[in-house]
């Protein structure tokens, strides 16, 4: 690749790997294969050569961009996007991105909301909150990244926030989907306003068109046992039975069953687990281990 046909990202690549060489988190022979695997798919996936003046120009304004969203997704599908990089990448696709960017730019925030404690990237929710700020002004947010706002928020303690993020998803007209609410649910279960989360599945997420899925409802049993309401979460288990869409697994009685056996209640576990097997639902090693534990 000559240096008039680099694209402008690739003193950028260079860098990246060189710096990921030194920190010995990547090693010569798997730099080479990085290398080897994502050149030569970007120059595949490369629009087809210009035709006319047209696509001509849809090149010269899209191309650059492009290229650097198909290397941003290889190195995230891969595992070799780290926080660090996912800042850098940020920075140089942001100027030129474009409507589609949003799934690229998704893939960074991603990355940098779940740095790792041992990362050098401190406060990666509060930080990803942060570029997303910076985001909007450039690309529109899809409900992806608003997913991402939503969990970033929760994760920092700011559940207010968190709640901002999801009125503006209803303001734009964006339909919000079941894993929308489950870091708002999970935030109020640990804040024991199980009250509040019972309100938003039972309620507001069918007014919203939005089914809960089985994670919802099992977040939601969690904060009910977690505050010694396990007959409430029964009563729970029972609206899901009756519910085709999300009918109860092993997690969902498993986590009840627990909470009855940490509240002393042998008889109404027992019951509970009797139930689970007459809907023809297997027990896992987790159900045998609380039950075990319990006895």
């Amino acid at each position: 690749m000559s240096s008039r046909t680099r694209p402008p990202w690739f003193k950028k690549l260079k860098r990246i790997i060189g710096r990921r060489l030194r920190s010995a988190s990547l090693t010569p022979e798997a730099a080479s294969l990085l290398c080897d695997e994502v050149l030569p798919s970007i120059q595949r996936l490369s629009p087809p050569p210009a035709v006319s003046a047209a696509v001509d120009v849809w090149r010269a304004d899209r191309r650059p961009s492009w290229e650097l969203e198909q290397f941003i997704g290889k190195c995230y599908r891969s595992g070799d996007l780290g926080p660090e990089d996912a800042l850098d990448l940020f920075d140089e696709l942001l100027p030129q991105a474009r409507p589609g960017s949003v799934y690229a730019l998704n893939q960074l925030l991603t990355t940098v909301a779940r740095a790792p404690v041992s990362s050098t990237v401190r406060e990666g929710p509060a930080l990803a909150v942060s570029l997303f700020n910076r985001m909007v002004k450039k690309v529109a947010p899809d409900i992806a990244t608003y997913n991402i706002l939503i969990s970033c928020c929760c994760g920092a303690g700011c559940l207010n926030l968190g709640f901002t993020a999801l009125g503006q998803i209803i303001k734009t007209g964006l339909r919000p989907q079941a894993m929308t609410f489950t870091p708002l649910l999970r935030t109020l279960c640990a804040e024991k306003r199980t009250s509040d989360a019972v309100n938003i599945v039972v309620r507001r997420m069918p007014e919203l068109g939005c089914t809960p899925d089985v994670f919802a409802y099992t977040t939601l049993l969690k904060g009910l046992c977690d505050e010694k309401k396990c007959e409430e979460a029964v009563e729970l288990i029972h609206m899901m039975a009756e519910d085709d869409n999300c009918p109860p697994d092993a997690v969902s009685y498993t986590t009840v069953i627990d909470g009855f056996f940490k509240e002393g209640e042998i008889r109404k576990a027992y019951t509970l687990f009797r139930e689970m097997l007459d809907h023809g639902i297997p027990p896992n090693v987790v159900t045998c281990n609380s039950i075990i534990d319990g006895l």
